[in-house]
């Protein structure tokens, strides 16, 4: 247990971005923080403000439940995730 590397893809802007995550950090909360970074990084709201946002694993080929664990989920070092 610690901290994983993950690569996470914005189709919105077509830019993909580096973060180190806790891997018992619940997906959802990771999402929240993620997006926050992207969007100052990025000096505007990437994600025009949409509530209704999914994780999905390349690697594990799914969505990613909100209130489970990058480990429990099965997401490693190095995976690939998207945010829709």
């Amino acid at each position: 247990m610690g901290k994983i590397g993950i690569e996470v893809k914005i189709p919105g802007n077509a830019k993909t971005y580096d973060f180190q995550v806790d891997d018992r950090m619940k997906v959802g909360s990771a999402k929240k923080q993620i997006m926050s970074n992207i969007t100052e990084f990025e000096g505007y709201d990437v994600f025009n403000g949409t509530k209704d946002i999914a994780v999905c694993s390349v690697e594990l080929e799914g969505l990613l439940e909100d209130g489970e664990s990058f480990h429990k989920a099965g997401v490693k070092n190095g995976s690939r995730l998207v945010i829709v």
